[in-house]
C-alpha cells in the first residue's frame, strides 16, 4: 500500500490549493493528497474521485516530483479548438455568417465548414459564439449566463463612457 506522509507546512499548502485553487482538477489532487496522508488507500480514492488507480498513482509521482507546482494542469493538455477566438480570421468569418442568417445556425456551419475546411457541430459554433458574446440579449437562443454576461459588458461601456 502506498500513502503519501506530509509535513504541518506541505498539509497547509495541500489545504488552501484544496480549498481556493482555481481549477477542480488541481482541487481534486489537493484534496487527495490530504486524504491519502489521512490513511485512504488508492482503492477508496479511486473510487471516490471515479479515477482509475493509476491516475491516482500519477498523481502521487506528480506530488512526489515536484510537490504543490507540478499538480496545475500543464498548458496544452486536451482537445484543440476547431474555432479560436485568438484567430481573426475565424472570428470575422463567424460574425459575417451570424449577422446575414441568425435564425439558421445550421446554414452557417455548412458555410464555415465549407470556407474553412473544418467539420463542425451547431453546438461548437454555439460555444464560440457564446464565448465572443456576439449573441444578443434578444436572441432565442441566448442562454440567461450569456444575457447577463451582456448586460455586465453594456454597463460598463456606459460607466466607463
Amino acid at each position: 500500500m502506498r500513502f503519501i506522509k506530509l509535513s504541518d507546512s506541505e498539509l497547509k499548502s495541500l489545504q488552501r490549493g484544496q480549498r481556493f485553487g482555481k481549477h477542480y482538477l488541481f482541487r481534486d489532487r489537493c484534496q487527495c493528497l490530504i486524504l491519502s496522508h489521512q490513511g485512504y488507500s488508492i482503492a477508496q480514492l479511486a473510487e471516490l474521485f471515479k479515477v482509475h488507480r493509476t491516475t491516482i498513482c500519477s498523481w502521487f509521482d506528480l506530488w512526489e516530483s515536484g510537490s504543490i507546482q507540478a499538480l496545475h494542469k500543464k498548458p496544452g493538455q486536451g482537445r484543440r479548438a476547431k474555432l479560436s477566438p485568438d484567430n481573426p480570421k475565424h472570428v470575422e468569418l463567424a460574425k459575417s455568417l451570424v449577422e446575414k442568417d441568425r435564425q439558421n445556425l445550421k446554414a452557417v456551419v455548412a458555410e464555415l465548414s465549407e470556407k474553412l475546411s473544418i467539420e463542425m457541430h451547431p453546438d461548437t459554433l454555439k460555444r464560440f459564439l457564446k464565448n465572443l458574446v456576439i449573441l444578443s440579449a434578444a436572441s432565442a437562443n441566448a442562454s440567461k449566463h450569456v444575457r447577463k454576461k451582456i448586460s455586465m459588458m453594456k454597463a460598463k461601456e456606459t460607466y466607463n463612457d
